[in-house]
Formats: C-alpha cells, structure tokens, sequence
C-alpha cells in the first residue's frame, strides 16, 4: 500500500503542476479578451499571476518599443534603396528596366518608379511581420501574400491609373499603420509601473 502510493505520488505532483500552469495560462489570456482594467484583472489573480502579468506586459511593452521603434525608420532605408535602385535601372537600361536573365521580360515594366517603391514598401510590411513574434497563422499568411506580391508586382507593373493612386497612397498608408501602431501598444510602461508598485505594495502589507 505504502509503495503504490509513493508510486502514484510524482503524478499527483505533476498533474497539479500542469493544472497551475494550466490556470496561470488561462489568467494570462484574460489580458487579450477582456475590457476590464489591469486592476481588476490583477485583484482576480494569485500572487504567483500577478508576478507572471507582469513579467509578460514588460516583455511585450519592450518588444513593441523595439518593432515600431525599428518601423520608424524603416521608410528613410527604403527611400535610400528605391533611390538607388531606380537609379541603378535607369543607367543601365533606362525607364525600360533590366530584362530578366535568359527572358525578354523587363523587370520594371513600363513604371520603374512605381514597381520599385511597390516592392520596397513590401519587403518594409514583411520585415515588420517577421519582427512583430506574435499573431501566428496570421503572421504566416501575411508574410506568404506579401512575399507572392513583391514578386508579382513589378512583373505585372504596367497598370497607369491603378498604380500610380496606390503609389500616392503609399507615405499616407505609412504613416497611418506607424501612428496607429503606437496608439494601440499592449500596455504603456506607467500601466506596468503601477501593477509593480501595487505588487510590491501588497508584499509589504
């Protein structure tokens, strides 16, 4: 009898575990589904929760800084490419653009200009898509569609009217996902300081 229940003891122990974990989890994703406010979330929570909200807010407020810190400046490299490689097209082939090796196809098309922004400005969404680290199938899917499109656009660049609006809308997309982007951060880092200060006020009481 005394064996059997040894035997059954590491189990117990580990069910628990992954039952806490598994509860731990559950209170975290309350963060991403509710509307209630951090510091009702925060009364709803064990001690151990609240250390793990915490940690998680911080990791993501910091990761956030970093992405849309980097977004920012991605529009001043991509500018620089564009420039150089629209100039790169034009001394060697013109407004035609290079043709494709063994091809007759031009890699520009009729608008060097326009394709060559369109794909810097895609290769810009991609690189901010694969540094974001979250969103998963979504992450995935908009990578693939605009991976397929950078390809495809300045193949298929001889559209006058279509590209040249979608051209002019480019720095006002720009700016609009950037603005929104830093409106919409997880949690500010005053959100953070507080639930730490309220953490460490709890500890003293």
């Amino acid at each position: 009898m005394s064996d059997g229940n040894r035997g059954g003891e590491p189990d117990t122990k580990r069910s628990a575990e992954r039952q806490q974990f598994l509860n731990e989890l559950e209170a975290l994703q309350r963060l991403d589904t509710t509307n209630e406010s951090l510091e009702s979330q925060y009364d709803g929570m064990t001690e151990i929760e609240q250390k793990r909200m915490v940690e998680k807010l911080t990791i993501e407020n910091e990761a956030d800084i970093r992405t849309f810190s980097m977004f920012l400046k991605l529009p001043t490299v991509c500018l620089l490419m564009l420039n150089l490689v629209f100039a790169y097209n034009y001394a060697v082939s013109g407004f035609g653009g290079p043709k494709l090796p063994f091809t007759s196809i031009r890699l520009y098309a009729d608008h060097p200009m326009v394709a060559t922004e369109i794909s810097v400005v895609i290769l810009q969404f991609t690189i901010y898509l694969l540094s974001s680290g979250r969103w998963d199938w979504i992450t995935k899917g908009g990578v693939t569609l605009l991976l397929v499109a950078g390809v495809g656009c300045p193949l298929a660049s001889n559209w006058n009217g279509v590209v040249e609006v979608v051209w002019w809308m480019l720095p006002a997309l720009n700016l609009a996902i950037v603005s929104f982007a830093q409106l919409n951060m997880r949690r500010s880092r005053g959100d953070i300081e507080k639930l730490v200060a309220r953490v460490n006020h709890d500890k003293n009481e």
